[in-house]
């Protein structure tokens, strides 16, 4: 039965049409060529099922989205792990034979480019002859390089569907497992310095036969991670909802039949493509965004064992987002930073999952959310770069640490477009500052255990609009279900550590006309630790930079995420006393700047905190999720900044010192603003703008003294000389600053 004829290398070829199985590497070649020479995905000029009979087309498609979304539902139920069941982290999906995936249930839908490389890798090595692939094989992988996964944390289970030995499709999951096994426990395992200590890597393997994991496997689980208990209970949740998947496609193909079914999962990815081609020419202007974001790294003085990994960095993120008329989307990272020796390289399969967030968010919003969104926008990681080392030993243990920028980077470029064609409503200042609690412990009686809090991960603000404030915690980048959990789940998920504090951060967000939505912060207080507790941070930013460069039309950027660690510290004589914890980050340093709270070491971690020894008593607060403005500050209605003082988001020096605005106590006890003061110090902080104002030229000619001197500190040197190693790069430099050919960075 032929749907499709095509001309391709001079020879009538039909889609459908084989006279024997094709093996994986056959059906790929025949996927890519076609898609190639004709400009449609695999050469379907025509939708010619869903314009015969669009009933039935839209039937099937409802069957196969319903699959995955029963797998969800169902399976992570299973699991014992809060940040799959309750937050999110998990996603089903369904594939095509070559890893396009065709439908998506909820969760972190960005992980449904990564099938492509997976499928790839084991069509290029064979997998069909050695170990093979029969119906209901079981494959995992969580490694970078071959199984497209951004980190280890992030596990992927497939399931192959196979009919008279051809491979016809995948059943994919994947979730974030709470530990990796690597010597920094947690599931973003911190310093490290190549992948050798990423923890528990492996490229895709077979796992299991018949829907069921070997036995082997799940010892691994238990022998090479503290938490093996919730990693096999995740490992069986992404198996249960592939096998949801695996039974619901042999019973769909039994009805519509297999060349029906071949036909129609081509067609949904050319309808989706072309939708989402569409989406793009009515969202966005066509030209250039060019954006920039830093990571900074700390590692001087922590890595003695590893000499050369003994320094600090900073992580150059640039971005050029080009937009054609026809709707393409190109964006080229050429000038990011060089790959190092640290925790937050990345490989281009995990570094597509963050760039894809904010494409399929934007412009899959009225289609079938498939795969295609890889065949409009594209991505150019030069080689050697932190997204695309050119040696496969770079450890890429948390490259969301700063990919998140990079994403923040594409979602911000498509709202100032949004915003260009007069769509305010969908225009904000996007951030995604997520944060993480990791470590691992021994309990009294010996039993160890990793464990990953995930609270901060599930929800971060939402920045500030043209027309009014960010909302706190109504948002996350990755997921279209932002939820911090029930503080009583990650309780038992780390006995020791038990909430006293959980609340928005009063000052916490970027402030202008409109302020961002505020972040939030926990304080953990530690009970009974058994013999031994460590805890580090794998979180996204830290406060030694803004989280991206960026505020909108003169706001100010979201501060980035810290953290405030009290050991050896007199709570416990406290609370005997009867004096109340600290409740946020905040209240930690004002009541050891009162002598209230007195600890042998209290230390402010505006880098990433190492792994800390926690004991009884000790403290641990943390603050993240605060996203950035939109506007000037001082252009901020009074009345706005007086509400937020009453409802104690912003602190009244602030509202003086950053907005202008002048309080009075009104003799009722209440506040109210001062107008004729507030006109008169607004007056006085503009005069004082223009006072320390430069014409442009002055600043690029003094800042190009710096430039030819190259008086940096050595982080930022360093930066600049990876950057400029990039050609495209180095000629910007070059001729922005109007240097010589032969000038080094």
């Amino acid at each position: 039965m032929d749907f499709t004829n095509l001309i391709v290398g001079g020879k009538t070829v039909s889609v459908t049409q084989q006279t024997k199985a094709l093996t994986l590497k056959e059906l790929i070649s025949r996927r890519d060529q076609l898609t190639k020479e004709t400009g449609n995905y695999y050469g379907i000029k025509d939708l010619k099922l869903k314009n015969s009979d669009p009933v039935k087309y839209e039937r099937f498609y409802s069957r196969l989205h319903a699959s995955v979304l029963a797998a969800r539902e169902v399976a992570r139920y299973v699991t014992a792990s809060p940040g799959s069941r309750e937050m999110g982290e998990s996603l089903w999906t369904l594939t095509t034979p070559e890893g396009d995936t065709l439908v998506i249930s909820l969760g972190f839908f960005s992980h449904l480019t990564s099938s492509q490389v997976a499928i790839r890798f084991m069509a290029d090595h064979y997998y069909d002859m050695n170990p093979g692939i029969r119906d209901g094989d079981v494959f995992v992988t969580d490694d970078g390089k071959t199984g497209g996964a951004p980190h280890p944390g992030d596990t992927y289970t497939y399931v192959p569907i196979v009919i008279d030995g051809e491979v016809i499709g995948w059943a994919m999951s994947v979730n974030h497992i709470m530990e990796a096994g690597a010597p920094v426990a947690g599931s973003w395992p911190g310093f490290s310095v190549d992948t050798f200590m990423d923890g528990f890597v492996i490229p895709p393997m077979k796992t299991g036969e018949k829907l069921r994991q070997f036995t082997w496997w799940e010892q691994l689980w238990k022998t090479r991670t503290r938490a093996g208990t919730l990693n096999n209970l995740d490992d069986k949740m992404r198996l249960a909802g592939c096998a949801i998947i695996h039974k619901a496609v042999h019973e769909i193909i039994e009805e519509f039949g297999i060349d029906y079914y071949k036909q129609a999962i081509r067609e949904i990815i050319e309808e989706s493509r072309l939708q989402i081609l569409q989406n793009i020419r009515t969202l966005m202007v066509p030209g250039r965004y060019t954006s920039v974001a830093f990571r900074a790294v700390k590692y001087k003085g922590l890595q003695k064992l590893w000499v050369h990994a003994d320094k600090d960095s900073l992580i150059h993120i640039r971005q050029k987002l080009e937009v054609n008329e026809e709707g393409g989307l190109y964006a080229n990272f050429e000038g990011t930073s060089r790959w190092g020796y640290h925790a937050f390289n990345g490989y281009p399969g995990g570094a597509d999952v963050a760039f894809y967030l904010s494409m399929i968010n934007q412009f899959a919003h009225n289609t079938k959310p498939t795969g295609a969104i890889s065949y409009v926008a594209k991505a150019h990681y030069p080689e050697g770069s932190i997204y695309n080392p050119d040696i496969s030993t770079a450890s890429f243990s948390n490259i969301w640490a700063q990919s998140m920028s990079m994403n923040t980077l594409g979602f911000n470029a498509i709202n100032r477009a949004l915003f260009s064609r007069g769509y305010m409503e969908e225009a904000f200042t996007a951030d995604g500052n997520w944060e993480g609690i990791q470590g691992a412990g021994v309990l009294e009686d010996g039993t160890t255990y990793g464990f990953t809090n995930f609270e901060s991960v599930g929800g971060a603000a939402m920045g500030a609009f043209s027309f009014r404030d960010g909302q706190p915690l109504a948002w996350a980048e990755w997921t279209q279900l932002p939820n911090i959990g029930n503080a009583e789940e990650f309780e038992y998920l780390i006995p020791p550590l038990f909430y006293i504090g959980r609340k928005l951060l009063p000052n916490f967000c970027g402030h202008g006309k409109f302020r961002g939505g505020i972040g939030d912060s926990s304080i953990h207080w530690i009970k009974n630790p058994g013999k031994q507790l460590g805890i580090s941070r794998g979180g996204s930013q830290v406060a030694a930079t803004t989280f991206v460069g960026l505020g909108m039309s003169g706001a100010y950027p979201a501060p980035s995420a810290f953290h405030v660690s009290a050991r050896g510290s007199n709570t416990n004589e406290l609370v005997q006393q009867g004096v109340a914890l600290p409740r946020d980050a905040s209240e930690v340093l004002e009541y050891a700047e009162q002598g209230i709270l007195k600890a042998e070491n209290l230390d402010v971690w505006k880098f990433d905190m190492p792994e800390q020894s926690f004991g009884d008593g000790d403290m641990l607060a943390d603050a993240a999720g605060a996203a950035g403005g939109w506007g000037d500050p001082i252009e901020r209605d009074p009345r706005s900044v007086l509400e937020d003082v009453v409802y104690g988001w912003v602190d009244r020096k602030f509202a003086e010192g950053l907005y202008g605005v002048v309080l009075k106590d009104h003799a009722s006890g209440s506040l109210e603003v001062d107008e004729d003061a507030t006109r008169s110090l607004r007056k006085q902080i503009i005069e004082e703008r223009r006072q320390l104002a430069k014409p442009a030229f002055e600043w690029w000619r003094n800042e190009r003294e710096l430039v030819i001197k190259q008086d940096f500190i050595d982080p930022v040197r360093d930066m600049y000389e990876g950057s400029m190693s990039f050609q495209a790069f180095r000629d910007e430099m070059i001729h922005f600053w109007q240097v010589s050919d032969h000038f080094s960075g």
